[in-house]
């Protein structure tokens, strides 16, 4: 439902595009209205040139686009973000004549899925890549709903794809290394920036870093990164969305149980070591 994405045609797409009928072919082809564009656009320019330019528009659903456009770039860049609750992004790029150039769809900012298109000037198509090849078992979907599971973003309503100041909430890489597929799951404002050699030599020090997952890409296996040498920890289990390490769910579980035998009027001795693991989630 993320990504099947070829047939959407969104609301925001106003005056600055339209489409044309590639005659040799019968292909509609994606154009942009330079001249409706410009005429908005130069209302917001992002420098002190006629030339180069910026605009932008949000819409009520949480749909969005941006367009920025230079003569010494000899084109024009679009940024599309769909209706809630779409976690992906699309990115185009037009020829100085309006035409499509390219058409590229994002997840987490820096990974492509679906089907990526390249034209020529004239508006043939040129390539088509299917970017959903390159990933293993765990798909782009199993990451989003491991977001979810750790209580980052909302499937259902889209919260989470960015925060209240606007910016990104997630950001996702994919890669491999040594036949090995794998994804890294970066939280920007994972940790509390409180060690003093992640401060910076001048100026503020900022108050998040990133907290980085490392899933494997084919069996989905998590882990902290930084975290791997240390025995205790790293998460162990995660309940109601809360991370735990083994020693903390260890404590957790014996609170658990304590809490469990007094309301049942079960004795429990001071200091008895009763093996309780496995309580919370037997009885929880």
């Amino acid at each position: 439902m993320f990504f099947s994405i070829s047939g959407v045609i969104f609301s925001c797409q106003g005056q600055e595009r339209k489409t044309t009928v590639n005659s040799k072919n019968n292909v509609i082809i994606e154009t942009l209205n330079i001249k409706e564009f410009e005429k908005e656009a130069l209302k917001y320019p992002i420098t002190n040139t006629e030339y180069s330019y910026e605009l932008k528009k949000n819409f009520e659903n949480g749909s969005s686009y941006k367009i920025t456009g230079s003569i010494y770039e000899n084109g024009f860049v679009k940024y599309e973000t769909p209706p809630l609750p779409n976690f992906y992004i699309i990115y185009k790029e037009f020829y100085a004549n309006g035409n499509l150039k390219l058409k590229e769809t994002y997840i987490g900012e820096h990974v492509k899925v679906g089907i990526s298109q390249y034209y020529d000037e004239k508006g043939n198509l040129i390539k088509e890549v299917n970017e959903d090849k390159k990933f293993g078992k765990i798909k782009p979907q199993q990451v989003l709903e491991f977001l979810q599971e750790k209580g980052y973003i909302n499937l259902k309503t889209g919260k989470g794809r960015v925060d209240e100041d606007g910016r990104a909430v997630f950001k996702l890489y994919f890669g491999e290394q040594n036949k090995e597929k794998y994804w890294i799951i970066s939280i920007v404002k994972g940790i509390p920036n409180t060690d003093p050699k992640n401060f910076p030599e001048f100026g503020e020090p900022p108050a998040f870093i990133p907290l980085n997952y490392v899933m494997d890409g084919e069996t989905g296996k998590v882990k902290i990164d930084g975290a791997k040498d240390k025995k205790t920890s790293g998460v162990y289990k995660t309940y109601e969305g809360k991370d735990y390490t083994r020693e903390e769910w260890e404590e957790f579980e014996q609170k658990q149980f304590e809490t469990y035998a007094r309301k049942h009027n079960i004795s429990i001795a001071k200091n008895d070591k009763k093996d309780t693991h496995g309580f919370t989630s037997r009885f929880i």
